[in-house]
């Protein structure tokens, strides 16, 4: 336990390697850059990364963050070492679902659930936050999915990418099925996300200059709601996650 308290002495053992991984034993928040406090995200206990910064080369230089690289979303960020408790983790045998495809499909509703139990909570939009009850949009989309065990990228645009696409969208949202994601922007470039629910509403976490500051439930009908007509015209695609994320085997 006496290592848990210092991982410097951990990263020591194995020089600073960037081919070992480890595993986080308490909740730990990732930053933007090495210095500043831009929250970017929030990581889960249990969750898996391997070292990037430092390296073997640089160990000896005064630092108070890490650069490392997330292993279910393969999301880089910084965090801190300052409360930092790891332990060295071993990857076992995997075994792969050829059914995945239909796996994801039976937690829709589930996942639809857990996000109306989270959008009845006190939240408000944050900027960086997958923990809860405080989301940004795509943490919200993202931890709903790691909740079920399907790994999912973090950023929006990355989630887009990652997809099965469906359509760019017009005017009919009739072939949407509820779990689809909708994804919006300007100029084609995706900044936002939210889920379809059916009947034309979709659940998003949007924030305190155009949305509801927090977790709310909009409309693609033809609505006198500003905040549901703003976010209709900044629609881009829609997508299925039909997948999950792994990050030895995805290109990113």
């Amino acid at each position: 336990m006496e290592n848990y308290k210092n991982p410097i002495s951990l990263f020591k053992q194995t020089n600073f390697s960037k081919t070992i991984w480890w595993k986080l034993k308490v909740n730990i928040s990732g930053y933007q850059n090495e210095k500043e406090d831009k929250l970017v995200t929030e990581i889960f206990k249990n969750r898996i990364f391997r070292l990037i910064y430092p390296n073997i080369y640089q160990h000896n230089h005064n630092f108070s963050r890490i650069l490392v690289q997330l292993y279910e979303d393969g999301y880089i960020c910084w965090i801190n070492l300052d409360g930092l408790i790891i332990e060295k983790y071993e990857f076992g045998k995997t075994e792969h679902s050829k059914n995945e495809h239909f796996f994801i499909k039976d937690k829709v509703n589930s996942i639809l659930k857990w996000i109306k139990d989270q959008s009845e909570l006190t939240n408000e939009y944050l900027w960086g936050g997958t923990l809860g009850p405080n989301f940004d949009c795509s943490g919200l989309i993202q931890t709903a999915f790691f909740k079920h065990h399907i790994p999912i990228p973090r950023d929006s645009y990355q989630i887009k990418s990652f997809c099965k696409h469906l359509f760019y969208f017009n005017e009919s949202y009739s072939t949407l099925q509820p779990g689809d994601l909708l994804f919006f922007g300007n100029k084609g470039k995706c900044d936002h996300i939210g889920i379809y629910k059916g009947n034309g509403f979709y659940y998003h976490s949007s924030g305190r200059d155009f949305g509801r500051n927090g977790i709310g439930l909009d409309t693609l009908k033809q609505s006198n709601d500003k905040i549901s007509k703003h976010y209709k015209s900044k629609l881009i695609s829609a997508g299925r996650v039909t997948r999950s994320y792994r990050w030895d085997r995805t290109i990113r």
